[in-house]
């Protein structure tokens, strides 16, 4: 995959977009970009966008989405890269604002994603925010104490000389590619070795991430302002197990969606998403 270039946001857009940026009576820092606001918590300096391959073992599916971990001095993203392209479109034009059908047909060529981590690197922690159903979630945690075991045995992933590492993890058995890149960070929550995480993958092939790229964009970022209810890791998890195996029944149940015979309720409450969760524990 070829990242595409957005050129104008290396430099010159963060100006522009911090003009976007109010002060609100509690301090947070907002960035209108008009399709969608963020509360923005630092600067972009860095970029690593990732292809994240997942297989469902039930439905036996197989998906690929592309993701970036975006790196500031105080806080660190991982979210979907389509995301980010569409955000970057708006940053790089003030006046740019589509009428809603536009930005519909605009938002079908990519590929966004619901849920992003944020971490704190200051004082240690990591927040989740995602969506299940009609409902936006929240959540923090303790950055997770990875017990990794390092190995001599190297790599060379986009040009960087890697080392692995290995690890149980929340009911997966992970092995970890990381680099001589500065920076204790990786994929989703994955940290704790002594360079940045360019490949990472499960023992069972369900998830595989790989580096594909790195850029060196500017830009605020943060997270989607939303009305957002809080929660705890384990409880979202249920929640959206139970919405992945029953979305079908749900659609029918909420009225959104109307069966208009027995035979075509039946079908529409068989229907599962799909479900190939990072964390099993």
């Amino acid at each position: 995959m070829n990242i595409k270039p957005i050129t104008a946001m290396r430099n010159l857009l963060f100006s522009i977009a911090i003009l976007s940026i109010c002060l609100t009576a509690n301090a947070e820092h907002i960035l209108d970009l008009r399709h969608r606001k963020e509360i923005v918590k630092d600067t972009a300096s860095m970029e690593i966008v990732y292809a994240h391959i997942a297989i469902d073992p039930v439905k036996n599916e197989r998906r690929v989405k592309y993701e970036m971990l975006t790196i500031g001095n105080n806080f660190n993203k991982y979210g979907g890269y389509d995301n980010y392209q569409i955000d970057s479109l708006y940053m790089e034009n003030p006046e740019f604002d589509p009428p809603f059908e536009e930005y519909r047909e605009l938002s079908r060529n990519y590929e966004t994603i619901s849920e992003s981590t944020l971490t704190n690197k200051t004082e240690g922690t990591i927040t989740f925010h995602g969506k299940e159903f009609i409902n936006y979630y929240r959540y923090t945690e303790p950055l997770p104490a990875i017990e990794w075991e390092l190995s001599d045995e190297s790599d060379e992933i986009i040009g960087y000389k890697c080392r692995k590492a290995t690890a149980k993890w929340r009911g997966h058995d992970w092995t970890a590619w990381y680099s001589d890149i500065p920076e204790d960070a990786g994929p989703w929550k994955f940290q704790g070795l002594p360079g940045l995480i360019l490949k990472l993958e499960d023992s069972t092939g369900e998830h595989f991430f790989e580096a594909i790229g790195t850029k060196n964009d500017v830009f605020p970022f943060g997270y989607g302002k939303k009305l957002y209810c809080k929660t705890t890791r384990e409880k979202f998890n249920n929640l959206y197990k139970e919405y992945c195996q029953n979305s079908g029944a749900m659609l029918v149940d909420s009225g959104m969606v109307i069966p208009r015979s027995e035979e075509e309720e039946l079908m529409l409450r068989s229907k599962k998403l799909f479900f190939a969760p990072i964390e099993l524990e």
